[in-house]
């Protein structure tokens, strides 16, 4: 992916070329071994004992002269043995820095967490990180779903949450760029926090253009700007303050429903969840009845309503019969709700 390959550049580390320092080195030890060679001609020594003895003074090992030495060769000693170890850890100070460098700036974490998003499928995005993002974030999190966020006020192009459990871009959610490295195009779903009216609007337009068949649930702090919304192709618009203001006024009109609904519908295995199931064109299920279809008894949960084209019907009794492509909404446990949707996987 292209724009991955911009992000991999733009925050890979800039390191030190060790190229000068190897050079010098090797021209030192290229020295040293013909000067050895030359200086114990004489005493028939062989290309290897002159690079053996150029090792052994550069690595400052100190073993015994191969052959021995006059005043000239000792003074050459001197020169290879300072040239060498200068030049040694020269080469020996840049890899470290280097080395240290992409310690610091996690470059492996980063290519690996960039990799992690582009293997994403079916997942959701996450535009803004305010309050309400956090808060977002934290429900899919409980949710264990995939997602990415995207805010501009990360300090790195891209991390890890706190828990570690999802990816941070730093981005412009309005930038085509962003949202193609945040994987737009396999995402089903978005989620946009931005409190800014002109750049949600901005948002949901570049998202549709990128992915006509991504879901998108915008925050709207008022009417106009929900209408704008719904024109740009925000498929759910939600009001905080709105819900806030229900929320409130249930807890003192009927407190001790709301606390039911609370300990009810929560995260856990064993609490309770409204999923949405559709039926397949190809469904084994076409044309059942509820009762045959028998939910209840075989698996303990309850067909709420079926939506049907634009049609709702609420409660269905156990005559009511099922057509393909109809929408089931199931009330049930999370065990219960998988293994509904596997059988309704298995028979179509």
């Amino acid at each position: 992916m292209l724009r991955n390959n911009d992000m991999y550049r733009s925050f890979k580390p800039s390191l030190k070329k060790p190229i000068i320092p190897a050079i010098v080195l090797f021209c030192v030890v290229a020295i040293g071994s013909a000067g050895y060679y030359l200086i114990w001609e004489k005493q028939g020594a062989s290309i290897i004992d002159a690079i053996y003895m150029t090792v052994i003074t550069i690595s400052t090992v100190g073993y015994l002269e191969v052959h021995p030495l006059d005043e000239w060769g000792r003074v050459f000693t001197m020169f290879i043995a300072v040239a060498g170890i200068g030049s040694l850890f020269y080469l020996l100070s840049v890899v470290m820095e280097n080395l240290f460098i992409i310690q610091l700036q996690n470059y492996g974490a980063k290519k690996k967490m960039l990799k992690k998003v582009e293997n994403l499928k079916n997942h959701i995005i996450v535009v803004g990180f305010g309050r309400v993002g956090q808060l977002s974030s934290m429900e899919l999190e409980k949710n264990n779903e995939d997602f990415v966020v995207i805010d501009e006020s990360f300090p790195e192009k891209i991390s890890s949450s706190k828990s570690g459990n999802y990816i941070l871009l730093k981005g412009k959610a309005d930038d085509d760029e962003v949202l193609l490295s945040a994987g737009i195009t396999k995402a089903r779903g978005m989620i946009v926090t931005t409190p800014d009216a002109a750049t949600t609007v901005f948002v949901v337009l570049s998202s549709k253009v990128l992915n006509p068949g991504i879901f998108i649930v915008a925050r709207a702090e008022d009417d106009a700007v929900a209408d704008k919304l719904k024109r740009a192709g925000a498929d759910r618009i939600v009001n905080p303050y709105s819900i806030s203001g229900q929320r409130l006024a249930n807890l003192l009109i009927n407190p001790n429903v709301v606390d039911f609904l609370d300990t009810s519908f929560g995260v856990g295995e064993n609490n309770l969840k409204i999923e949405s199931i559709k039926l397949s064109e190809y469904s084994g299920f076409d044309n059942m009845s509820l009762s045959e279809l028998n939910l209840r008894q075989k698996y303990g949960a309850t067909i709420i309503a079926v939506l049907r084209e634009q049609d709702t019907f609420m409660n269905p009794a156990g005559d009511f019969k099922l057509f393909k492509n109809d929408q089931l909404v199931i009330l049930g446990t999370k065990g219960q709700l998988k293994n509904i949707e596997s059988k309704i996987i298995e028979k179509s």
